[in-house]
């Protein structure tokens, strides 16, 4: 049984080695004995969002975001349909600035980057999350949340971060993320395999 993986935009949105969680990603599943099947969808490919059953994207400098936005808004529909469908997405650090054309959560740009070593629990798994946050945008909504902050910026200048809605994952954590936490991936490698 394959996977599709799709890791949108890698060769433009990669600050801090956050292509780790793709590869944190497949290793878990891999010792499973489940066939992975990544592709790195670059700024000038077609995204065909149902071909996938995990969508991935990370961190990258300004001017890039602003690129990968324009090409994501074409998108919308698509995005929107594959969210409602319970299919897979993880988006981290300031990425997530990108989805708010989608209407889901409100986006707040800070006045200085917001810099902190994060220590959270969440109801997705057992144990700590450990993180890293770098970052001028957080989630202003405080609905729908995700971790549970012991250090770190939340949203909205709570001790709570993150969005989620169905299988729609936005977080401002780095990391990477899922390379430093087995036990978050371990959840979306029991989520992707049960929707499977």
């Amino acid at each position: 049984m394959t996977i599709n993986i799709a890791h949108l935009f890698p060769d433009i949105l990669n600050l801090y080695g956050e292509n780790g969680n793709i590869k944190a990603l497949k290793y878990a599943l891999e010792k499973l004995n489940y066939q992975v099947s990544i592709t790195n969808v670059t700024i000038e490919d077609k995204i065909e969002f149902p071909k996938y059953d995990f969508v991935y994207i990370g961190s990258g400098r300004s001017e890039y975001l602003k690129l990968a936005q324009q090409k994501l808004l074409e998108y919308k529909n698509d995005i929107l349909s594959y969210i409602k469908k319970d299919k897979v997405m993880l988006v981290t650090g300031n990425a997530l600035s990108l989805f708010e054309f989608l209407n889901l959560y409100e986006v707040s740009k800070e006045q200085t980057f917001k810099v902190a070593d994060v220590k959270a629990t969440t109801s997705l798994c057992n144990g700590m999350i450990y993180a890293f946050q770098n970052t001028e945008y957080l989630i202003k909504s405080t609905t729908n949340l995700i971790f549970n902050l012991e250090s770190g910026f939340g949203n909205n200048e709570t001790m709570l971060e993150g969005f989620k809605e169905h299988n729609f994952y936005v977080t401002s954590l780095i990391g990477p993320l899922l390379a430093r936490n087995d036990n978050l991936t371990k959840y979306f490698v029991n989520t992707l395999t049960e929707n499977h």
